[in-house]
C-alpha cells in the first residue's frame, strides 16, 4: 500500500517545463511542427527635456537664486514604445555637504487668540543635523507615467554657481541611457 502512495505522490508533484512552445504550422501538404518564437520586444528610446534656455551647444542654462540655499526645477522627458510601467533612474554629478550642526531649518508658529483674534508669531530654535551628510542634488529614480513621460527635480545650491551639472537618466531593464548638461549661473 506504501508503495502505491510513493508512486502517486511521485507522479502527482512532477511537473513539465513550459519553456518551449511546440505550435503546429500548416504547409499546403502537410503539418509541421515548429518552435514558436519569443514575442520581439519594441526598442525603448529616451527623450529629455530640461524645461530651460538652450545654447547652440546643446547645453542649458539655469539661473541660481542667490537668496535660497537650493534652486529647484523640474525636468521632464518621454520614454517612447514602452508597454509596461518603466522605473527610470537619474544621476548626476553633483553633491554637496551638510555639515553637523548646520541649520537645516527655522520655524515659526503662529498662535491665534480666538477671543480676540489677535496673531502672535513665535520663532522656535531652528533644526540643526547631528551629523555630517552627503545631499545629492537630483532625485534618484521615477516610474514612467501612462502615456510614457518621465520626470525628476534637481536642487543645486547657490554656490555651484559657474558648474556644468550632468544629468543622466537610464533604463536598465533595456540598457538605455541618456544626458543632459546644465550650466548653473
Amino acid at each position: 500500500m506504501r508503495i502505491k502512495w510513493l508512486i502517486f505522490s511521485c507522479l502527482l508533484f512532477t511537473a513539465c517545463s513550459k519553456d518551449e512552445i511546440y505550435e503546429p504550422q500548416w504547409g499546403p501538404n502537410q503539418q509541421t511542427t515548429q518552435l514558436s518564437k519569443p514575442s520581439i520586444k519594441p526598442t525603448i528610446s529616451l527623450e529629455l527635456d530640461g524645461r530651460l534656455p538652450i545654447d547652440k551647444n546643446g547645453y542649458y542654462h539655469l539661473q541660481l537664486v542667490s537668496t535660497s540655499t537650493q534652486t529647484i526645477h523640474r525636468i521632464t522627458g518621454f520614454v517612447k514604445n514602452s508597454v509596461e510601467p518603466i522605473k527610470v533612474q537619474w544621476e548626476n554629478n553633483l553633491f554637496w555637504w551638510l555639515r553637523k550642526g548646520d541649520t537645516v531649518t527655522n520655524v515659526t508658529k503662529l498662535y491665534i487668540n480666538p477671543l480676540t483674534g489677535e496673531r502672535n508669531y513665535v520663532n522656535l530654535p531652528p533644526i540643526t543635523t547631528w551629523k555630517d551628510e552627503l545631499v545629492p542634488t537630483i532625485n534618484s529614480s521615477s516610474y514612467a507615467g501612462t502615456n510614457g513621460e518621465i520626470n525628476t527635480v534637481i536642487a543645486p545650491i547657490y554656490k555651484m554657481k559657474g558648474d556644468t551639472m550632468r544629468v543622466m537618466c537610464k533604463v536598465l531593464e533595456h540598457n538605455v541611457s541618456k544626458q543632459l548638461n546644465i550650466v548653473l549661473e
